[in-house]
């Protein structure tokens, strides 16, 4: 007797679409099976499959179409199939035909194919069907899943190829769906080029409405609306911010998406192939990574056969031959050391190698007079002259076996690798065979010798090669931003500030290699406030009229050229600002040894990146960095930045740039610790950065013109040392995922409202997906402002603070009843606050030589006394233990200060206990005192001063000496009399 699945299976195939029979995957879905079950069914009920049951109505349509059209090609037969309702593909006609012994015209089907033919897209890619098979069947599987394909990761070293197979995956798709580029678009995004600015990110992939920001004059597609219907290829993705890994979320999960300031979602159908050389696991956003179901991984060069090696150096010779169209002669003592060379850039580095031989073989050809002469490629033509060459181990049999003879390769001879349509990252030598010729033509003139030429053609070449493979090698962003200076400047402020330095050479010789970077990004800075009609401020402009005439006047002469490139003048105090520029770079005014300081302080690796960035520009040895873990305590991160400020004053001050959180206020404490003149600014950028240094750079300029100069570009800046206030400025937090949309549009909807109950309120955009999470985000804000409300896309947990949701905004009276539970939460609060700073430290809760050895026993007993007298909820301990397990909080001083969450102190206290003996606090720390703190969110600013006491050595041990417990009160309670 058939099952019940049994029974639904018949039922389902005997009302199938015979064009498009059910798989067995698909019923497997349908029935809630597992396939290899329904596949034993269907066998057992004698039913064919999917491919068999369609057979014979697919040959009697084929064969009608081949009757009514004898000429059609295997393209136009496709075409006519999916027409009469087939969802089929050109391999499958094409293995169909061959089984049923039908051809068509091969002369007919190639007229009627003018493109590569079916396969064409990977033969380039050597090692298709050896090293990398695996890879191109994924490759080929992700291009051709329904309906748009499988979004796809390719991960692997730089140069192994992670382009060329992702545009191999492009061709594949475009032959076997029978459509045309305009139909299928491919569209590139090198994410490292918007690293440092996730709005210009977001502007570019989705585009933006009308007044979206400033200089939004109209409304503009981004790349989702070009790549619509085709793909998207995010390289180097690692580089995308969390921000813009969690804008694709809503595309890829249901094809929708916003343009930057627009409420209305659009469609679109795009399938997105990413390559990373990075773990994908540490790099990207967990939600992000499992939202790409195919990864490949393709493998280093070092790890694929010597065979295929000397099929990419053949095919690397080949393309140079057709390059030049000349002979290519290599020895085999060049081939034996191009296959035992050591490429940490991969392919890309060994076709680069191969490329900086042929051109130092071409320039040897030019003073031939035989136009064919060939070029000849022998071990010295493979070394820089300031190079070293890391070989491997002795030369294998292998290697042996393929270098063993002299080889010619020919213009004529075909090459493996088609023409690539994507930018090649590596690809420069027409750069070096047009210098070559330019460059030989203009010193044959001069009657110079073979000798002399080659030698000044070939030093103006081996600096741009060496630090073309130097950048191949290492690939970070240094190499990135290095050459590619455009992708932050205009190019004609670029062309510009080249053609201004040509007129500076002609008088005062030959100018520092960092003035094109000075003057560029400044321009870049500047230029647009000056588009806008804003004012630029150069406060030194009639000193250096007066004391830099010469300067100033090459500086006018320079200035001219702005009419010609950005159609403006330049005022005189940009005019001055040139003139400060020369000055410094150029008549030894760049002292370093009197230069303000700078300091980068970030969370993670970003301030050493920037660091890189700008010594490798600048040239700078007055920059440094400080980078902090999420985890490291305030006390050992300010202790740390004081030995750098301490460190790095150099007379003239310091100068911290800070991405966010407490760094941001400790400028002004260091500074008046050390007496050193300290500024901080915040929501640090590279571009920051870099006019941090050009400023600093300028003797003309002190700490507080400079610091001034950036807040035009941040309107954020802590100018003056400040003291330690003990009431917090007030703030009200939007947030949602990206701290971009729909935290801004609550903004606009709640500001007017707030702003009429609190004047002098912030407002601070949190983002969910920030590694640090929304609930420490927010805790770091409570830290220093005083929160007294939020609002957001998400329903989190917030506590005691006020949440307006994005959803109540449609709720009649919604509004209303959260500005007033804010209003009575901030009126409640300062009674609390007037209240609860009468006393902090109670001699009841004063233990003197206590016998507790541990800090679990330390921490249960301190946290069991508070609760006994109602000053904590039962769950405090926990709360303390929790974050003890994540940072120990013994200071230096011997004094541990373990602290629970606000939301589970009922009255601020700090409970004290001096123990016998010192109790292990983890690590190498000891506590000999022991403050457990439970303060609340409006009294926890006291601590500073609680601090003040317990951060001085000898102040503790005057604690722990003293055995009474009025004394010991008295010592560590601000409001003790």
């Amino acid at each position: 007797m058939k099952s019940s699945d049994d029974h639904r299976m018949l039922e389902m195939i005997e009302s199938e679409d015979p064009k498009n029979p059910y798989t067995d995957q698909e019923l497997a879905e349908q029935l809630h099976l597992s396939r290899s079950k329904l596949t034993m069914m269907r066998k057992n009920a004698g039913i064919e499959n999917s491919r068999e049951r369609r057979e014979q109505i697919l040959l009697e349509d084929i064969q009608a179409i081949l009757k009514a059209e004898p000429t059609v090609s295997m393209n136009q037969l496709t075409k006519r199939l999916v027409e009469i309702g087939y969802r089929i593909t050109l391999n499958s006609i094409i293995s169909f035909m061959d089984q049923q012994g039908l051809s068509i015209d091969a002369n007919l089907q190639e007229e009627a194919q003018p493109r590569a033919p079916r396969n064409e897209a990977f033969t380039g890619i050597i090692g298709a069907q050896r090293s990398l098979s695996i890879q191109v069947e994924q490759a080929k599987a992700a291009a051709m899943y329904p309906p748009i394909g499988l979004h796809t990761l390719i991960v692997g070293e730089t140069g192994v190829g992670k382009s060329i197979l992702a545009e191999a995956m492009y061709k594949f798709a475009l032959v076997n769906k029978q459509l045309e580029e305009k139909e299928m678009p491919f569209v590139e995004l090198n994410c490292a080029d918007y690293a440092e600015n996730p709005q210009l990110l977001t502007a570019q992939l989705f585009g933006y409405k009308k007044g979206a920001f400033t200089g939004a004059d109209e409304d503009r597609d981004g790349m989702i609306s070009q790549a619509n219907g085709g793909i998207l290829f995010l390289d180097e993705v690692h580089r995308m911010p969390p921000d813009g890994q969690e804008m694709l979320f809503q595309l890829i999960d249901k094809g929708v998406y916003r343009r930057l300031g627009d409420r209305l979602t659009r469609n679109a159908q795009v399938m997105i192939i990413a390559a990373t050389t990075e773990d994908i696991e540490t790099n990207l956003l967990d939600t992000f990574r499992r939202r790409i179901p195919m990864v490949i991984v393709v493998p280093p060069l070092s790890l694929r056969g010597i065979d295929e090696k000397y099929d990419i150096v053949m095919n690397f010779f080949r393309q140079e031959a057709q390059r030049v169209n000349r002979e290519i002669f290599i020895t085999s003592d060049a081939l034996r050391r191009l296959l035992s060379l050591h490429y940490p850039g991969n392919i890309g580095e060994l076709r680069s190698k191969i490329q900086v031989a042929c051109a130092k073989g071409y320039l040897a050809c030019m003073h031939k007079s035989e136009n064919n002469s060939r070029i000849i490629i022998d071990r010295e033509a493979l070394v820089l002259s300031n190079q070293k060459i890391q070989e491997t181990e002795a030369p294998s049999k292998e290697i042996e076996f393929f270098s063993s003879k002299d080889l010619t390769v020919y213009p004529t001879d075909k090459t493996m690798i088609p023409e690539l349509k994507i930018n090649d990252p590596y690809e420069f030598s027409d750069t070096l065979y047009r210098i070559i010729e330019t460059e030989y033509t203009k010193l044959q003139a001069d009657q110079l010798s073979e000798k002399e030429i080659n030698s000044i053609i070939w030093k103006l070449m081996e600096k741009k090669i060496s630090r073309y493979i130097t950048n191949i090698q290492t690939d970070k962003t240094v190499s990135q931003f290095t050459d590619n200076i455009q992708t932050i400047v205009e190019e004609e402020l670029l062309s510009m500030v080249e053609e201004m330095l040509e007129i500076a050479k002609e008088e005062l010789g030959e100018i520092d290699k960092s003035l094109l970077f000075c003057l560029a990004t400044h321009f870049n800075a500047s230029v647009e406030r000056i588009r806008k009609g804003e004012h630029i401020l150069n406060p030194n402009l009639d000193n250096v009229k007066k004391h830099y005439p010469k300067e100033f006047k090459l500086a006018y002469r320079m200035a001219q050229l702005a009419k010609k490139h950005i159609g403006m003048e330049l005022p005189d105090e940009e005019i001055g600002f040139i003139a400060m520029y020369l000055s410094a770079t150029n008549s030894g005014k760049v002292r370093y040894g009197e230069a303000i300081g700078v300091i980068v302080v970030t969370h993670g690796r970003v301030a050493a990146e920037m660091v890189a960035v700008a010594n490798e520009l600048m040239g700078s040895s007055h920059l440094t960095s400080l980078c902090i873990s999420l985890d490291e305590s305030p006390r050992s991160i300010y202790t740390r930045l004081l030995n750098l400020v301490e460190k790095n004053n150099q007379g003239r001050g310091v100068l911290i740039l800070v991405d966010m959180g407490s760094p941001e206020t400790f400028g002004s404490q260091i500074g008046e610790e050390l007496g050193i003149e300290v500024r901080t600014v915040n929501r640090v950028d590279t571009l920051m950065v870099l006019d941090a240094i050009r400023k600093t750079q300028l003797v003309d300029m002190d700490l507080d013109e400079v610091a001034e100069s950036l807040v035009k570009q941040r309107q954020n800046v802590v100018l003056k040392s400040q003291p330690v206030l003990s009431n917090k400025k007030i703030a009200f937090v939007c947030f949602c995922l990206t701290g971009e949309g729909c935290a801004k549009y609550l903004y606009e909807y709640l500001k007017d409202s707030v702003l009429e109950l609190f004047s002098e309120v912030e407002f601070i955009f949190l983002n969910v997906l920030n590694d640090r999470g929304i609930e420490q985000q927010i805790s770091e804000v409570r830290e220093q402002y005083h929160l007294i409300g939020m609002a957001g896309s998400l329903d989190i947990d917030a506590g005691s603070i006020p949440l307006f949701l994005m959803q109540e905004m449609h709720q009649p009276g919604a509004l209303e009843r959260f500005l007033l539970r804010i209003k009575k939460r901030y009126q409640n609060s300062q009674i609390e606050s007037r209240n609860q700073v009468s006393t902090i430290v109670s001699a009841d809760l004063i233990f003197v030589d206590h016998d507790i050895r541990t800090k679990e026993q330390a921490i249960h007993f301190l946290s069991d006394q508070l609760v006994e007298k109602n000053y904590v909820k039962p769950s405090f301990v926990k709360t303390v233990i929790e974050r003890e397990e994540l940072v120990p909080t013994c200071l230096e001083t011997g004094v541990a200060i373990p602290h629970g969450y606000f939301s589970e102190v009922k009255k601020p206290q700090i409970a004290v206990l001096l123990p016998k003996e010192p109790i292990p606090w983890g690590g190498q720390s000891e506590a000999k005192l022991v403050l457990l703190l439970a303060f609340t969110e409006n009294t926890s600013q006291i601590f500073s001063q609680v601090y003040s006491v317990i951060s001085d050595m000898d102040l503790v041990e005057a604690v722990v000496e003293a055995k009474d417990k009025e004394q010991i009160r008295n010592y560590l309670d601000p409001f003790s009399s």
